[in-house]
């Protein structure tokens, strides 16, 4: 069904939408670029300073949404971050590096460690974290959230509150073939700024927390806070 809805940008495409009771209806919409926000951010308490900030995915434009929430929440008054990275599948690595180059100290990133050995590093040129931070991680916080969730805890600029990450820590490149086949290839792997390996351990977090659902109430999200409070009272 996309590939008959997309198209052109600036042509149209007459969508026939179905409703239970109702008569179908046809709606005529222009194809545009649509440009998916990945971040989201808000003060969680003025009076203490505690900001939060939610990236979904790194997408193209993540670094530049994440340095213009981080701003706004500096210009509210925000002592301390709690950066949420739950669901968070990853994406690029260059939107990931832009971000922690906000949030980690000065020094490695990440290493990126092909099969012959040869290793590409990528660094921080941040002199020093600005407040304390709080991470949020789960089961789904895979590849470039990672790659973030890893350096800010070697780095000791963070505390990692949740439950294990996914363990997605390789690089892949997709090869096309004939009648639309295609083969993924794994050409090398990420590691951390202390020597860890991502791929299929993951990364656990300094305070484990199970998410309860059908719970009232985000206990992970709750605990975070608790841990913010903590180091902004140190």
């Amino acid at each position: 069904i996309a590939l008959h809805i997309r198209g052109e940008v600036g042509t149209n495409v007459t969508l026939t939408i179905h409703r239970e009771g109702e008569d179908d209806a046809d709606y005529t919409i222009e194809r545009a670029t649509i440009q998916m926000k990945t971040v989201v951010g808000k003060m969680l308490d003025e009076s203490t300073g505690r900001g939060y900030i939610r990236i979904g995915n790194f997408a193209e434009n993540t670094g530049k949404e994440f340095q213009e929430q981080l701003t706004t929440l500096e210009g509210q008054g925000m002592k301390g971050l709690i950066l949420d990275l739950r669901e968070n599948p990853g994406g690029l690595i260059k939107s990931c590096t832009e971000v922690a180059n906000l949030v980690v100290p000065k020094g490695p990133i990440v290493s990126v460690v092909d099969k012959n050995g040869k290793t590409q590093e990528y660094d921080s040129d941040l002199e020093a974290s600005k407040y304390p931070i709080v991470v949020l991680i789960d089961g789904n916080s895979a590849s470039a959230a990672e790659i973030l969730a890893g350096a800010l805890q070697d780095t000791g600029a963070a505390t990692l509150v949740g439950t294990t990450s996914y363990g997605k820590g390789s690089v892949q490149v997709v090869v096309p073939m004939y009648h639309d086949d295609a083969v993924k290839l794994t050409i090398a792997k990420y590691y951390t700024p202390s020597g860890r390996s991502i791929d299929g351990t993951g990364i656990d977090p300094d305070v484990v927390v199970e998410l309860q659902k059908g719970a009232g109430s985000d206990v992970q999200l709750e605990k975070a806070e608790e841990v913010m409070k903590e180091k902004l009272a140190d």
